[in-house]
């Protein structure tokens, strides 16, 4: 929802989102696999919901970005996928949400969407149990394996995406839309993840294939485990907030 009664408003609002992702970033959980959960996706995904696909993204974009500069200086693909990556996932939160509600989308279908997506996730857990529990699977010359933090991340998406469809199976359409945008959003930032690491280290930082798969799927718990902490937080505080702002707005 992009303010437009206030451009200042507007444009103090984005300043300040944009620094609070950048310091966000910095509130970290370190995993035993090499990645981390963080709260930039947070703050980016709120950012989306309150102005919009453009410029939330432009927050997590430039917020994360920046934050990368700090750490990764001699890995430039990694700052290249933030900047891209969290643009992305921004842009299709805050786009998803404000076209559901411009089309005016039945709560059951929004649901049912949910439905779908945890299915999918029960289906990829099994694959990653399994091919946790066999030690990996070979492709071509390469050993894939998982750490069992995968699975459980998926297991736990799976869960919250039932329970929230059933939730939220008879209430307002405003909640069905947030959730279903946030879920689908995520879910782009954790293939995006994977798929844009595994690409430009190749390309960009000169690794060999092998090594640039083995890098991606260490870093996959992390980002569902970051997804899943999104999700939740996003649930508790975008209402409140929106709230809060609507009421901010109207007294401007």
């Amino acid at each position: 929802m992009l303010y437009n009664k206030n451009k200042i408003f507007s444009i103090t609002l984005f300043s300040a989102l944009t620094a609070l992702c950048y310091v966000a970033t910095f509130v970290m959980i370190p995993l035993p696999t090499g990645g981390k959960i963080h709260l930039g996706n947070l703050v980016c995904i709120l950012a989306s919901l309150i102005l919009g696909g453009v410029p939330g993204g432009l927050v997590g974009s430039i917020g994360m970005g920046l934050n990368d500069l700090h750490f990764y200086l001699d890995t430039p693909s990694t700052i290249i996928r933030t900047f891209v990556l969290k643009f992305i996932m921004g842009f299709v939160c805050g786009s998803l949400f404000n076209l559901l509600r411009k089309k005016n989308i039945k709560s059951q279908k929004c649901s049912l969407v949910l439905f779908v997506l945890a299915f999918i996730f029960l289906a990829t857990g099994i694959y990653s149990l399994y091919v946790y529990i066999v030690g990996g699977v070979k492709i071509g010359e390469t050993l894939i394996s998982f750490n069992m933090l995968v699975p459980i991340g998926l297991f736990v998406f799976m869960f919250i995406f039932i329970l929230f469809g059933i939730i939220f199976l008879r209430k307002e359409e405003m909640f069905n839309y947030l959730l279903l945008a946030v879920s689908i959003a995520t879910l782009v930032n954790i293939l995006g993840e994977f798929v844009f690491r595994s690409v430009l280290s190749v390309y960009i930082d000169r690794m060999g294939w092998a090594a640039s798969l083995t890098l991606s799927l260490s870093k996959i718990p992390a980002s569902i485990l970051t997804g899943v902490l999104t999700s939740i937080l996003t649930i508790v505080i975008y209402p409140p907030l929106s709230i809060a702002l609507d009421a901010k707005i109207e007294n401007i």
